[in-house]
């Protein structure tokens, strides 16, 4: 699967998310919020914005792995070249 976000959808919000099943584990995650019209939503219960969601594996190596992973990407963000072109 290939999920594409465009540069005009970003926010710079950043949510840790806690989630606890029936079963009583609590599942952790952490979420991207997108921009969404306000038009669309109802605050202040109504929080339904569109986001991407990691939940958080299990294990700290899996979890450390994606830290790194993260810090992987920030590296590149911060490394690329500007867009160049017609403006």
């Amino acid at each position: 699967m290939r999920v594409n976000i465009y540069s005009q959808e970003l926010t710079d919000e950043v949510q840790r998310e806690e989630k606890q099943s029936n079963t009583g584990i609590v599942y952790s995650a952490v979420r991207f919020v997108l921009h969404s019209s306000p038009m669309l939503h109802h605050p202040p219960k109504d929080d339904d914005r569109s986001a991407v969601t990691f939940w958080l594996p299990k294990s700290e190596a899996r979890r450390e792995a994606l830290a790194q992973s993260f810090e992987d990407a920030a590296r590149l963000v911060r490394t690329a070249k500007p867009e160049t072109g017609l403006d």
